[in-house]
């Protein structure tokens, strides 16, 4: 692998052009066909296999034109009037919502007394649309959303939520996203030296993020894109493609000042900086392709396009940088350096690893490895101490409980909880299936509504029990055979009351108790069955992800480092800031803390397991690029304390700024108007945070200094078994 990237990188070199127009050309290409084949994202959450998802289904071959969003517009008349006095403009409201496109129809709350509140003042309309939740058209919700505010008055106040609301992320990349890139180009500058040379990671990333955007919309005809992934790709791709590229610059500057030639340090640095990119990549791909174990589709879609975009940036990064030193030549260098670069180019100098003990990183390494366990018992109880919240984690889907106070959709979900009672707002949907079929002395009793018959006695049975408000027949197919029962609880959607009362409908002995029989079945589902079963399908999925991940993951490192003791900490060491980063997710998006999160509330349910794959991947580079410098010197003098300071100070001053850009990469996405990509970007930034700064450069060091020797060893029967890659490339030998 180290003689191809060396070749790889003189070529790049010396034909920059040819690459870098052929990176342009595949942009060009991609960008077309994503041009003809774009499709929307969708914000809908479909999870196969579980018991709610299986009732959705259902109920969209029984009654296809019910398999459409939802959603409510909530009246309150003010002024001491009540719903009654205000008919007219509800109905004028009602009647013009119902000719907008996208509605498939409108139900006044006239046409059902149940849709009016006792006391009077409380009414809403509900609304089908055409549509699949999360795949509205914009079109049809500002049209909605025009119409209810040139319908408010002083005397009537009106409100939407449900599936009215549009859940997509905004803009992928705005204020807060820009300024994080702007802290990362300061960063470059004060590491490398040069605005020129800082512009190059900058490129490399944006043409990385092209590449990812242009091949994920150019597929979006072959599977549905979630509106979340492609702002996940974007941050990763930022993240990472300005990594790998400062990792690559900063060994070819440091072969440049030893006297290399412009060419061979090119090729060298590709050949051992871009060796430990690769490796480094490969850790984070095998984590985030690993989200396919959790078998749901969007995470499985999101995990594989930020896979995708990690590999081209590792891609572009070892082929395009060459290329673009090849072009700049020693521009990339300050006017300073490049007179001791001819100094050390005539004396020829020929080593190329030596330490620069002055630096403050080298000084850090030493004060680490005098008292060991000193700074390792103060790092670990920093990060216990952040991660105590983390025993109040509660997960949860974005609803309108949690939006925040002064909008509309919050203020709908509270009328709506004065209005008709707490569990309102979480209603349940029934399917029954294997009713007797209608009679004709039924028909010829009750006439149009004889279908729902059989449907309404079920209604009535389960309205008997334990945690049940109301219950309304609400659809029933023309035979009377199959129907849906709206089940409004008594208890909040997030009371235990109420999945109590979801486990007890989907009993079997308690179906056959209500319907007499085993004929009739009910299969149960909503947004509150919906986020049961997502909770415990993740739940058991996450123990077989973190198994793979982690399993592939040390193998990869034991390969690397020839080491046991060495994979075990780096995996450990994750697994602390994995906590920490939940901590401080529950403090500041459950907890309010610090003001964040508009409206605090349950951490959505697929961030956990999201943010471990990334961080895990992430906290790996690190370990790649820390650690190898370690190996590379204990391989040279078999002086293992040695080895960790010098190491460590070979590799720290690229691995600070390194964190530095990624947690200003991340922490820019916590200003995007999405609270899911709001609380991924401040989760990550913090993860990084903890990881780079605390893990390793603090306990990693500390432990390497008390393993000593040991953190080396490999049993020898295991050592003649694996393939022997290095992942420094070409190390010197000198």
């Amino acid at each position: 692998m180290g003689n191809f990237l060396h070749t790889l990188g003189n070529y790049g070199f010396t034909h920059p052009w040819r690459v870098i127009i052929s990176w342009l050309v595949i942009l060009g290409i991609l960008g077309f066909t994503a041009f003809q084949f774009i499709q929307p994202t969708s914000s809908s959450i479909s999870i196969p296999g579980t018991e709610a998802q299986k009732a959705i289904t259902r109920v969209g071959e029984i009654f296809p034109e019910a398999g459409g969003g939802t959603g409510r517009i909530v009246f309150q008349a003010g002024d001491g009037k009540t719903i009654a006095d205000q008919a007219a403009a509800i109905t004028a409201l009602t009647d013009k919502v119902a000719t907008i496109d996208g509605v498939a129809q409108v139900a006044s709350p006239f046409i059902d007394p149940s849709f009016i509140s006792e006391s009077g003042t409380i009414a809403y309309a509900q609304v089908q649309l055409s549509e699949t939740q999360g795949s509205v058209e914009l079109s049809t919700l500002e049209a909605v959303e025009k119409a209810v505010d040139d319908a408010r008055t002083n005397g009537l106040q009106i409100e939407i939520g449900g599936d009215l609301i549009n859940s997509a992320p905004g803009e992928i990349l705005g204020i807060g996203e820009i300024a994080g890139v702007m802290i990362a180009l300061l960063v470059l500058v004060m590491t490398l030296g040069s605005l020129v040379a800082a512009g190059l990671p900058l490129i490399t990333a944006i043409l990385s993020i092209g590449i990812s955007m242009a091949g994920l919309f150019s597929l979006s005809q072959v599977f549905e894109i979630s509106a979340t992934t492609p702002v996940l790709a974007v941050m990763l791709g930022l993240a990472v493609g300005i990594d790998y590229s400062l990792f690559i610059i900063n060994k070819y500057r440091f072969y440049v000042l030893k006297g290399l030639s412009y060419k061979e340090a090119a090729g060298r640095a590709i050949a051992t900086a871009g060796n430990a990119v690769i490796f480094a990549a490969l850790t984070v791909v095998i984590a985030l392709s690993a989200l396919t174990v959790v078998q749901i589709p969007f995470m499985t879609t999101m995990g594989l396009v930020g896979a995708a975009s990690i590999a081209i940036a590792a891609i572009v990064a070892v082929t395009l940088i060459p290329a673009l030193l090849g072009v700049i030549g020693h521009r990339v260098f300050s006017k300073k350096k490049r007179a001791a670069i001819e100094k050390a180019q005539a004396k020829k100098t020929k080593k190329t690893s030596d330490i620069d003990r002055s630096t403050i990183w080298y000084r850090w390494g030493k004060a680490i490895t005098a008292k060991p366990i000193l700074v390792l018992t103060i790092a670990v109880a920093a990060i216990v101490i952040l991660a105590l919240p983390a025993k109040d984690l509660t997960l949860g889907l974005p609803t309108d409980q949690y939006a925040q106070q002064d909008s509309t959709q919050r203020k709908a979900y509270d009328l709506l909880s004065d209005g008709f009672g707490a569990g309102f707002n979480g209603p349940l949907t029934v399917v029954v299936e294997g009713l007797p079929a209608v009679t004709d002395a039924e028909k010829a009793f009750a006439g149009p509504y004889a279908n729902l018959i059989q449907l309404k006695k079920v209604a009535d049975e389960i309205a008997t029990l334990d945690g049940v408000a109301q219950t309304l027949p609400a659809k029933a197919t023309e035979d009377g055979t199959k129907g849906i029962i709206q089940v409004i609880p008594t208890s909040a959607p997030a009371d235990k009351e109420t999945k109590d009362l979801i486990t007890n409908l989907r009993n079997v002995d308690t179906q056959k108790e209500l319907t007499g029989g085993s004929d009739i079945s009910f299969a149960v589902t909503g947004s509150t069955a919906l986020q049961e079963d997502i909770n415990e399908k993740l739940a058991n999925a996450l123990p077989v992800y973190l198994l793979v991940v982690v399993g592939l993951s040390l193998v990869l490192l034991i390969v690397a480092f020839r080491s046991i003791l060495v994979p075990i900490k780096a995996t450990l060491g994750f697994l602390l800031s994995v906590v920490a980063m939940f901590g401080v997710l529950v403090a500041v998006f459950q907890w309010g803390w610090l003001g964040i999160a508009d409206a605090p509330g349950p951490i959505v349910s697929f961030i956990p397991i999201i943010a471990i794959g990334i961080l895990f991947g992430l906290a790996m580079d690190y370990e790649f690029f820390l650690v190898s410098g370690m190996h590379e010197s204990y391989t040279r003098s078999k002086d293992a304390k040695k080895a960790v300071v010098d190491g460590f100070g070979m590799g720290s001053k690229v691995v600070t700024a390194a964190g530095v850009i990624m947690v200003s990469v991340f922490a820019g996405f916590i200003l995007n108007h999405d609270l899911t990509i709001q609380a991924i970007g401040f989760g990550l930034a913090v993860g990084i945070l903890v990881d780079a700064f605390i893990v390793r450069m603090t306990i990693v060091p500390a432990v390497m200094t008390l393993l000593g020797k040991h953190a080396w060893w490999i049993p020898k029967w295991l050592d003649k078994r694996l393939p022997h890659i290095s992942i420094e490339g070409e190390t010197d030998k000198d």
